[in-house]
């Protein structure tokens, strides 16, 4: 029931904005995770190549405030594993709470809801390390990536304990081509990394009505070829 209700909503804004429902703008660069600490299907000191898609969910106009996104795609020896974050508190609590900035290196990303790690529930966060402040219109994220790539760590976190750092994610130029699907972390995820938890079927839910809305089919799992 909750999962219909979520779906209405979700599928009417995919189709009155002719788009995605949320995040429906975005600016995409080649990226680098280096992974400093394993984790299910990401090796130690082994740098994988990423897709990387900065965006804004209600799509505010230039520096305006708003909820930002930053959607991974990995391409590990097991397939493709998409992963997204949202601008998120970075205390225990408030890693699940969305919150607007005006700037992709104000504060924590996080994963909003929990993952299974290797049979572990974590939740998993990116924390800027990029000390200057990148400002979100789309000119001046490309300016700010141009100068020099954007850097992040790579964390987990229990739901009320400390951030571990596993990897660190560059973000760098040149931009590459939008895909012509969206991120789906349900189907790219590996075995022993993947979503988990009662909200899931909600969240799937969404992205399948935002994906009807816009008529576009949904994707097949490890197509990564093909994005």
């Amino acid at each position: 029931m909750l999962s219909r209700i979520v779906s209405v909503p979700f599928e009417t804004a995919a189709r009155l904005r002719h788009g995605r429902a949320l995040h429906r703008r975005g600016r995409t660069y080649a990226a680098t995770l280096r992974v400093t600490e394993p984790l299910p299907g990401l090796a130690a000191e082994r740098p994988y190549d990423v897709i990387a898609r900065l965006s804004k969910a209600l799509s505010t106009p230039g520096g305006v405030p708003d909820i930002l996104g930053v959607a991974l795609r990995v391409s590990t020896d097991d397939g493709p594993l998409d992963l997204l974050f949202a601008s998120t508190g970075r205390l225990p609590g408030l890693r699940h709470v969305l919150l607007p900035r005006a700037s992709y290196t104000q504060g924590a990303y996080t994963t909003l809801l929990p993952y299974d790690v290797a049979g572990e529930t974590l939740v998993l966060g990116l924390l800027p390390t990029t000390r200057r402040a990148v400002r979100t219109g789309d000119e001046e994220l490309n300016a700010e990536v141009a100068v020099a790539p954007l850097t992040f760590a790579l964390a987990t976190a229990t739901l009320t304990g400390p951030w571990r750092t596993r990897g660190v994610l560059e973000v760098r130029q040149p931009p590459v081509r939008e895909l012509p699907d969206a991120f789906d972390p349900q189907l790219n995820r590996l075995p022993g990394l993947h979503p988990t938890g009662p909200f899931q079927t909600v969240r799937q839910a969404a992205y399948d009505a935002s994906r009807r809305g816009r008529h576009e089919p949904a994707p097949k799992a490890g197509s990564l070829s093909r994005r």
